[in-house]
């Protein structure tokens, strides 16, 4: 696996996930300052997944407080007609029109992490009073969640929509606590996008229960999507790139101080504008920023770090097992 859409800083590891995985692997720091000691750990050994063989389509992970959350994408998609890598001169339309179930992609779970001997960090089944759960799946809208969005008066329309052409896709999630913000890459309103903040009250069977539709909150990130989102302290990092299936511009947003700043209002809703820091640089065909979270250097400095989904072949090596990610300095 060489495309990442998703990672998450524990420690001196690094949880990655790729967008047609049914799992995330676990990369530790070595002597030699490289990520190693790759482990696999299936989520369906966590959490009861209504359709376990089905492509999930992992967008975001997040680490906050002992749990490891992870999202898919809730997204429809369409079937790709260049499946075997050419285009072809002519497209079956009853085949190209029928869109994929939303199901397998409606995932919103959190996990528990415990520590080894060793210090690293495993993903577990329980430990203590935490148990793993989800929200749970259904077969009309994927879940609880996907029932709220489709009856949402602002996303609803975009539920019938395939993911990157005006669809609704998360695309990132970040965590305080038992509060969670999840990022959409679509649909992007005028120039604005999305936040959801679903309200989320954990049962004893660690069963993730939804009492009320989520929060929608506005941000002007330049007519840009959310690709993923980070904490550092208070401050939320969002990773903005293309709705669509495009190369263009990539940049990080900073929103100050916003585990403080908690939704108001259902209708009235506050636009937020986060600073714009820097853009990341652009390939054409390759090197899609898809995954953000903070990693120190040599002086315990945050840096910020950047994977990528369709990297250039300069990146990995398939027969060394290696790819290269970015670090980006952050003043």
């Amino acid at each position: 696996m060489h495309d990442l859409s998703a990672c998450a800083r524990v420690g001196q590891s690094l949880f990655v996930a790729g967008d047609e995985a049914h799992a995330v692997e676990r990369l530790t720091l070595d002597d030699d300052g490289a990520l190693t000691g790759h482990r696999t750990f299936k989520l369906l050994d966590f959490v009861d997944l209504r359709d376990p063989e089905e492509e999930m389509d992992i967008e975001g992970l997040a680490y906050n407080e002992g749990w490891l959350w992870v999202t898919g994408s809730h997204s429809r998609t369409r079937p790709d007609p260049r499946d075997d890598g050419k285009a072809p001169d002519t497209i079956d339309i009853a085949t190209f029109g029928d869109l994929k179930d939303t199901r397998p992609r409606c995932v919103l779970a959190r996990i528990p992490v415990v520590f080894d001997e060793d210090g690293l960090p495993l993903l577990v089944k329980e430990a203590g009073e935490n148990r793993a759960g989800l929200v749970a799946q259904k077969k009309d809208h994927g879940s609880k969640l996907g029932r709220y969005f489709a009856k949402d008066e602002l996303l609803g329309p975009s539920t019938a929509m395939a993911a990157k052409e005006g669809g609704l896709d998360i695309e990132g999630i970040a965590a305080v606590g038992e509060r969670v913000v999840l990022g959409l890459r679509g649909p992007v309103m005028q120039t604005f996008a999305v936040l959801v903040e679903p309200v989320i009250e954990p049962k004893e069977s660690g069963k993730l229960h939804l009492p009320q539709k989520p929060w929608r909150r506005l941000v002007d990130l330049h007519g840009l999507g959310v690709r993923d989102l980070a904490l550092r302290g208070d401050d939320l990092y969002i990773l903005a790139g293309p709705t669509g299936d495009l190369d263009g511009r990539c940049a990080i947003f900073l929103w100050e101080d916003w585990a403080n700043e908690e939704p108001q209002n259902e209708e009235d809703v506050r636009l937020h504008r986060p600073e714009r820091l820097f853009d990341l640089p652009v390939k054409l065909h390759a090197d899609h920023p898809e995954g953000i979270d903070f990693w120190p250097d040599d002086d315990g400095e945050d840096r910020l770090l950047v994977v990528y989904d369709s990297p250039n072949t300069a990146r990995y090596d398939a027969k060394k097992g290696t790819i290269l990610a970015d670090l980006f300095e952050l003043d």
